[in-house]
């Protein structure tokens, strides 16, 4: 008698690392994770999930589709999704996002920007200024 086994291989998740006692100053681009538990300046965009773990340390612009961050941030953050500030996270900058969770340790001072508001301010439409054609409608009225 044969036994089969059927394998199913699941996706591989790669995750982009910048380790401890790393530091890096540039910018990253990937398709994928990010982890930061080192020092990075400069500039990360990610289509996935940025994590800034507790010896973490971001200077700069981070642009992503979810953020969690347990160590430090400090300049400006694009979410498209959830951004996650937890325990004892460090934020300064400005957070640009619609879905913010914040823990109660947590020091930010800053600015947070909700696109969908920005975005229909953006989108009403401004008045035109009235403009009189003729210069006699402009003159104050003699007596």
């Amino acid at each position: 008698m044969s036994i089969e086994k059927k394998i199913e291989l699941s996706p591989t998740n790669n995750v982009t690392r910048v380790c401890s006692n790393t530091k890096i100053v540039g910018n990253i681009t990937t398709q994928h994770d990010i982890r930061i538990d080192g020092y990075l300046e400069g500039k990360v965009i990610t289509e996935g999930k940025l994590v800034i773990g507790e010896t973490g340390k971001c200077v700069g612009e981070a642009e992503c589709q979810s953020v969690d961050i347990s160590g430090s941030f400090d300049g400006i953050l694009k979410v498209t999704e959830l951004a996650s500030l937890r325990d004892k996270c460090i934020f300064k900058g400005e957070i640009h996002s619609d879905q913010l969770s914040i823990e109660p340790s947590v020091r930010i001072s800053g600015q947070l920007i909700s696109p969908e508001l920005s975005d229909s301010k953006a989108k009403k439409p401004i008045p035109a200024p009235v403009i009189n054609e003729s210069p006699e409608a402009a003159l104050p009225e003699r007596k």
